[in-house]
């Protein structure tokens, strides 16, 4: 016999007994009242001993769509999800919201839960390598707030002795609010700038070491440091350039250029012509050597050559056939400041078509270089500029966009073309930094490229620990056997680019990473720990998971959901306050009611 109809036997029962002794009273006063107050007593003993439950709809979502929390996510967020299965692969998430389910991959939804079509992510998003496993499930992001700190980021890792450190970037925050950066290096402050957010920032310093280093950027709002990052560096120690000065007369530029490179380490040799046939010679940071008659040898002995054109139109036949040989088949750079000669019988003159403005004299104006963002200080030159031709770069241009130094390649070696010649000017007024700029862009551009050897390229510019590092080597023959980090990769041929070999390794320590066997000392790499550019690494995986949002669309909407019955229990307590109403109403008629 079932519970519900011995309950139903026992409260019949009592009911009967009840009215009949309410009936059987010899006060007959409120006994209608007493009957219904009887029979509401019995009726709620009933309700309390059988549980009541009344059949309702719900509107529930589609079973086939889950939730996935990253960093960032916020708890508000996931209101709109009752009943969904949420998941995570954060432990952190999953001590901060129990409810979610841990996963050890995102392959675990499709294996164990194959149900699921469809991910709502929360947070930061993923990046690339946990975007692949899901395998191009559809998907809805909703992203969390822009985090404050460093976005985006670049510096030059590997430098040559002497060269500036250049690290530029981006920096999320609030409009208007200032916060400043700080690059250091060995605990001492290197540069510092303020700014305000959402605004790009540069910092620059000069290191003195060589070798592997970690510098640091410093990011901080008011006295809290927001972050502390490293810039891990390779200074590399180089041969100086070498260099010959053909010189058709003695004249400031070259005597300020002199002093110039010989503070700077440069290699030096002067040729300056004193009278026809006669030369004095000149030899800074070099042992003297025999200039009279240049020839092929000669040239083979520098790595640039720079020269005023009326000295280089001065060259005889065979000497300037021996330099043109060494330009286009030896890589030889050239550096020519030009002159009011015609420079038309010179064999690189085609390429520098000039422009003679008449009735102009000098005027003075700042200089934009190649590759900076600020102008110079101005400098008076000649109302003559270059003629841009296909084929040639621009190197120093004036605010009218007018060029006035430009480069172009010939054969394996590279001619720069100068009409500027006054450039002492910067260093009588103490504008070294403009000076050096200047003629550190032209040496650089035109020195001859010494052999590469073989390197190894990261394909990941912040390779992190316990994850894979992708690297590359650009060889015609198999790498040999190469060592990183005391383990072997294994180098696989491109079948597209047979030249290109590839290897993964995965770090398990973060700092500097030994890469040795590969013929180059500037080839070990820095690993970066999993708490290293944080805001970097959100940004990125904000940017990626965007994209794979627009390709993988989730086509429902969050109000897809079904109607389905629900059974609800009925709550107690009503039957509980009835039953003490109608108890406590007998119990008063009783003891106040009239015989």
């Amino acid at each position: 016999m079932s519970w519900s109809i011995i309950v139903a036997v026992i409260c019949l029962v009592l009911l009967i007994f009840s009215v009949w002794k309410e009936a059987m009273r010899v006060n007959r006063g409120h006994l209608i009242w007493r009957m219904v107050a009887v029979t509401v007593a019995v009726a709620m003993l009933a309700c309390i001993a059988l549980p009541l439950t009344y059949t309702s709809t719900q509107k529930t979502p589609d079973e086939h769509r889950a939730v996935l929390l990253t960093d960032g996510f916020s708890v508000d967020s996931l209101k709109q999800y009752p009943g969904i299965p949420i998941f995570t692969t954060n432990a952190a998430i999953k001590k901060e919201y129990a409810k979610a389910i841990l996963l050890n991959t995102l392959t675990e939804i499709k294996t164990n839960h194959p149900d699921i079509t469809g991910l709502n992510i929360w947070g930061y998003g993923l990046d690339a390598d946990e975007l692949k496993q899901l395998d191009k499930m559809p998907v809805r992001f909703g992203a969390a707030v822009k985090p404050t700190g460093v976005a985006t980021v670049n510096w030059n890792r590997e430098l040559k002795s002497g060269e500036a450190l250049t690290v530029q970037g981006h920096l999320n925050g609030d409009d208007g609010k200032p916060y400043q950066l700080i690059l250091k290096g060995l605990n001492v402050t290197l540069d510092s700038i303020t700014v305000k957010g959402n605004s790009d920032f540069e910092l620059r310093s000069t290191p003195k070491i060589k070798g592997n280093a970690v510098y640091n950027l410093i990011a901080k709002s008011d006295k809290d440091t927001l972050e502390s990052e490293q810039l891990p560096i390779h200074v590399t120690a180089v041969k100086p350039v070498r260099i010959l000065i053909l010189a058709s007369s003695p004249d400031f530029e070259n005597r300020f250029l002199k002093n110039w490179l010989s503070a700077n380490s440069y290699a030096v040799h002067i040729r300056t012509a004193i009278s026809k046939n006669k030369f004095s010679t000149e030899a800074i940071n070099a042992s003297q050597m025999h200039l009279v008659n240049l020839s092929a040898a000669t040239f083979q002995n520098f790595d640039v050559i720079l020269g005023d054109q009326l000295a280089l139109q001065s060259l005889s036949a065979a000497e300037s056939s021996a330099l043109r040989q060494q330009v286009t088949q030896k890589g030889l750079g050239l550096i020519v400041r030009a002159d009011s000669t015609d420079k038309g019988a010179i064999w690189f003159g085609n390429s520098f078509p000039l422009n003679r403005i008449s009735g102009q004299t000098q005027s003075a104006a700042a200089l934009q270089l190649s590759g900076k963002t600020i102008q110079t200080e101005k400098l008076v030159t000649d109302p003559v500029n270059i003629i841009y031709k296909e084929g040639t770069q621009i190197l120093v241009s004036d605010a009218r966009n007018k060029a006035l130094v430009s480069t172009c390649l010939a054969g394996s070696g590279k001619v720069i073309f100068s009409t500027i010649n006054n450039t002492y000017s910067w260093m009588l007024a103490g504008d070294e930094n403009d000076y050096t700029a200047y003629w550190s862009l032209l040496i650089s551009k035109a020195a001859r490229k010494a052999a590469v050897p073989v390197s190894i390229n990261l394909v990941d510019d912040f390779p992190q620990v316990n994850h894979e590092t992708r690297m590359q080597v650009l060889s015609g023959s198999a790498p040999g056997q190469v060592s990183v980090a005391a383990t072997n990769p294994a180098f696989v041929q491109s079948v597209a680019m047979p030249f290109l070999w590839s290897a993964s390794i995965w770090p398990v320590k973060p700092g500097w990473q030994t890469v040795a066997n590969i013929g180059d000392d500037g080839n070990d790499f820095y690993a970066f720990s999993e708490k290293d550019w944080k805001t970097i690494k959100n940004m990125r995986k904000i940017f990626v998971t965007n994209s794979y949002t627009k390709e993988n669309l989730l086509n429902y909407t969050l109000r897809t959901s079904t109607e389905r019955p629900i059974v609800k229990p009925i709550s107690q307590i009503w039957f509980y306050l009835l039953l003490l109403a109608a108890c406590s109403f007998l119990w008063a008629e009783a003891k106040f009611g009239s015989a």
